[in-house]
C-alpha cells in the first residue's frame, strides 16, 4: 500500500507542475491591465447611458486572445527572458455567443495586433515606438471599447470611446515603458530592439514622465479624473525618484507593479471587480512562483520601489 501511495504521490505533482506551467507560462498577472481597463471602459459607459451590468464574453473572449499571445510571446521572448531572470515556466520547465458586431469587430482587431505583435514579419515587439504603441492600443483603446461596449451604449459610442480611451491608453504606455526598462540590459544583450534599448535609460525614462504627464492632461480633457490623478501621482513619482543611473532592473519592475497598484486602487470606486481580479491573479502567482520555484512575485516587487 505504501508503494503505491508513493507512486501516485509523484505522479500527482508532475500533473500538477504540468498544468500550472502551462497555466502561468500566459503570464495571468498580463491580464490584470486589460480587466482594469475593460473595468474602466464599463464606469464610462455607466455614466454615459446609465446602464448597469456586466458582460464577461467579450471579456473572457479578450482574455483567451491575450493568453494565446503572450503564450507565443514567452516562447519567443525565452533567450532575453533568460537573462532578465524572468519566464520561469518557459525557460526552466517544459468570443461569446450574442456579442454585438462592434465587440466581434474590437476582438478581431485585439487578434490582429496580437498576430502583428509576436509574429513575423511585422513583430512589432521588436521595433522601436511601435511597441509602446501597440501596448497602448490594445491593453488601453480596445480593452476600454469592449467595457464600454459590453451592454451597449449611445449612437456615437465608438467615437465617444476613443476620446474616453486616450488617457487610458497612455497609462498603459508609460507602464509598458518601465517594463521595458527592467528588462533592458537582458534584451539589449539578446538582440531585442525594445524602445528602451533604442533610447537608452534616460530618454527612457524621460519619455515614461512625459506619457505620465500627458495621461494626466488627456484625462482632464476627457473629464475623467481617475487617469488624471494616476498621471500626476506617476509622473511625481517618475520626476522625483532615484535617477536612472541609480535603478536597477530590479527597481524598475517594482516601479511598473507598483504603479499598477497605484491605479487599480484609485479606479476601485468605479470598477471594483477590477481590484478583485487582479488580487486573485497576484496571489495565485505569488503562490505558484513560491511553490514551483522558491521564489516571490510579484509581492516581492510591491516593496522594491528603491531596490
Amino acid at each position: 500500500m505504501s508503494g503505491e501511495g508513493s507512486a501516485r504521490g509523484p505522479h500527482g505533482r508532475w500533473a500538477l507542475e504540468w498544468l500550472l506551467d502551462r497555466i502561468f507560462a500566459i503570464r495571468p498577472l498580463l491580464w490584470i491591465p486589460a480587466v482594469a481597463v475593460y473595468g474602466a471602459g464599463r464606469a464610462w459607459e455607466f455614466r454615459e447611458s446609465g446602464r448597469e451590468g456586466f458582460s464577461p464574453g467579450p471579456l473572457a473572449a479578450l482574455l483567451l486572445i491575450l493568453a494565446a499571445v503572450h503564450g507565443a510571446n514567452a516562447w519567443r521572448d525565452r533567450d532575453g527572458d533568460r537573462l532578465n531572470r524572468k519566464g520561469l515556466p518557459i525557460r526552466r520547465g517544459p468570443v461569446a455567443r450574442g456579442a454585438s458586431l462592434l465587440e466581434q469587430g474590437l476582438l478581431l482587431v485585439s487578434f490582429v495586433l496580437g498576430l502583428a505583435y509576436v509574429a513575423p514579419p511585422l513583430e512589432l515587439k521588436r521595433r522601436p515606438i511601435l511597441d509602446v504603441l501597440s501596448h497602448g492600443a490594445g491593453y488601453g483603446v480596445v480593452a476600454f471599447l469592449l467595457g464600454a461596449a459590453g451592454r451597449g451604449g449611445p449612437d456615437d459610442l465608438l467615437r465617444a470611446g476613443l476620446i474616453a480611451s486616450l488617457p487610458y491608453a497612455l497609462g498603459i504606455m508609460t507602464v509598458s515603458l518601465l517594463t521595458m526598462l527592467a528588462d533592458l540590459e537582458g534584451d539589449e544583450k539578446a538582440g531585442q530592439r525594445t524602445t528602451a534599448v533604442a533610447l537608452g535609460s534616460r530618454r527612457a525614462v524621460a519619455a515614461a514622465t512625459a506619457l505620465a504627464w500627458a495621461t494626466m492632461a488627456a484625462g482632464l480633457w476627457a473629464r475623467d479624473l481617475t487617469p488624471a490623478l494616476w498621471g500626476t501621482l506617476a509622473a511625481a513619482i517618475l520626476a522625483l525618484g532615484p535617477g536612472p543611473g541609480s535603478r536597477t532592473a530590479a527597481s524598475w519592475n517594482a516601479v511598473s507593479v507598483q504603479l499598477q497598484l497605484l491605479f487599480l486602487a484609485i479606479l476601485a470606486p468605479q470598477a471594483p471587480v477590477a481590484l478583485l481580479v487582479a488580487i486573485l491573479i497576484g496571489g495565485a502567482t505569488e503562490a505558484y512562483n513560491r511553490w514551483r520555484w522558491g521564489v516571490g512575485y510579484p509581492l516581492r516587487a510591491v516593496g522594491r520601489g528603491g531596490a
